[in-house]
């Protein structure tokens, strides 16, 4: 995972509470991808919709509390973390 997805994954367990080992890197993969899906679709993903995303790819999303930095910019983590 390079910085960038890796500053992702920490974003998405601090606000979605993932397992300590979510999301792993196919989790992460899949995230990324169902996000620049609706991107596609000239939606702005919501706060719903990246829960929703979490949630079906890290089983154990909701179930962990972390306190951390802010991460309110999950757009702009994705746009680093999917940059070539």
């Amino acid at each position: 995972m390079n910085q960038n997805d890796q500053r992702l994954a920490l974003a998405l367990k601090i606000r979605f509470g993932t397992a300590p080992s979510e999301p792993n890197e196919q989790q992460l993969a899949a995230i990324k991808r169902d996000i620049q899906s609706l991107a596609a679709q000239g939606r702005t993903p919501t706060d719903h919709d990246w829960q929703e995303v979490v949630s079906m790819h890290c089983p154990g999303a909701g179930k962990y509390k972390y306190a951390g930095a802010d991460n309110s910019d999950l757009i702009t983590l994705l746009q680093m973390a999917t940059r070539k």
